[in-house]
């Protein structure tokens, strides 16, 4: 299939302080010479009165005006379309098709915006993500497009909102090929989908590091010029009673969340008080090897308990640090960390500990093959299985 035109779904930004899979992927596009269309979703009105990174009236009205930028040998163009999504909460009075057809009204129609942004596009790839409403609407406004699903966090975890087990079921027996990036997504959906391997046309491709970044030297970021800076850069929520109990017990340690999610203002004005605790609203994509390169040790604090039903597997932020040969500390994630070296935590008292023994070290060596996992040979791969229908 000769490939002119194709279409991420995403909950990213094209400029963001996050950095997915799907950025790697929409650029290796352009560099192929594809137009390219980052479709960010959702962008709710009510985002028009807050002020996060995603959900503000700059950013979203920015978006739906369209932003282009020249990348490679192609256009990447940067949209939303603003609807009339309701939070999630209004899920407990309103039924699973009322709150999915609030979330797809917009007061512009989705014609008009697929008119303009969408049409000609030969691939669609949607991101688990909310964007996935759509995709019986887009079927229909594009037949002979293809539709590819790769969910990097399935959205059918063990507790999820129903809403979201329903519509995720729906575009992966839809979509003409599903992208699974860890055993354990594909565990996870075959429990839940009980004919998965007969109604799922599916392949297993891993996210990627940029391993040279995570090689080189760089000028060392200010707040990183601190001594023993434990550092965690990533954008799940973290355990900040830990992080409290942990900055207390440890005054020589300097703690640093680099994270786009804020956490509450009560939460922020108690960081507030702590020295040796700092909490940065995230940073460029571009400088994170900066940051994970000078620190002494890379620590990733979920919340009590957070892996247990999400089957994350060892992800990126992981792949980094071990790229960069950086002490790792992790509380409550997959035990399947401690094959490569990293050292996994369940206890306050015990992360505690192996942060003052993290420390210590300079350089670890991980039994973990990130050769596969360069980002150059995913994207080559991505682009070979979205021509091959």
């Amino acid at each position: 299939m000769n490939i002119k035109k194709i279409t991420f779904l995403t909950g990213h930004n094209w400029i963001s302080n996050r950095l997915g899979g799907f950025h790697k992927f929409a650029q290796a596009a352009c560099e192929a010479g594809i137009e390219t269309v980052f479709f960010s979703f959702p962008r709710p009105y009510y985002g028009y009165f807050m002020k996060q990174e995603l959900f503000n009236k700059k950013s979203i009205k920015q978006l739906q005006k369209g932003i282009t930028y020249k990348i490679g040998a192609a256009q990447l163009h940067n949209v939303t379309l603003a609807t009339l999504k309701l939070p999630n909460f209004a899920n407990k009075i309103l039924s699973d098709n009322l709150m999915n057809s609030f979330e797809r009204f917009s007061f512009t129609s989705f014609k008009t915006f697929a008119k303009k942004w969408l049409d000609g596009t030969d691939v669609f790839v949607f991101e688990s993500c909310d964007g996935m409403i759509f995709v019986d609407k887009i079927k229909q406004m594009y037949p002979n497009a293809k539709i590819v699903y790769r969910p990097s966090d399935p959205m059918m975890f063990d507790g999820a909102l129903e809403r979201y087990v329903k519509n995720e079921k729906n575009i992966m027996k839809k979509a003409d090929l599903n992208i699974i990036v860890n055993k354990e997504g594909l565990d996870l959906y075959r429990r839940k989908i009980p004919d998965f391997e007969t109604s799922i046309k599916y392949v297993l491709l891993s996210n990627g590091v940029d391993i040279e970044s995570y090689e080189k030297t760089y000028e060392c970021p200010d707040l990183l010029k601190k001594e023993n800076t434990i550092l965690y850069v990533g954008a799940w929520e973290v355990e900040w009673t830990l992080l409290f109990k942990a900055a207390e017990q440890n005054k020589a340690f300097n703690y640093i969340v680099v994270c786009p999610n804020y956490p509450s203002e009560d939460i922020q004005h108690k960081i507030k008080t702590y020295s040796n605790l700092f909490y940065i609203p995230g940073i460029r994509p571009s400088e994170v090897p900066a940051w994970i390169t000078n620190c002494s040790v890379v620590m990733v604090p979920y919340v009590t308990d957070f892996y247990k039903n999400r089957p994350l597997g060892i992800t990126a932020k992981y792949y980094q640090a071990m790229a960069a040969h950086k002490p790792i500390v992790a509380y409550c994630d997959t035990p399947k960390l401690k094959e490569t070296g990293a050292v996994v935590t369940y206890t306050y008292d015990e992360f505690i500990t192996e942060i003052q023994k993290a420390v210590q070290k300079k350089r670890v060596n991980y039994s973990f093959d990130l050769s596969e996992r360069k980002w150059n040979n995913i994207t080559k791969k991505f682009l070979e299985l979205i021509s091959d229908f």
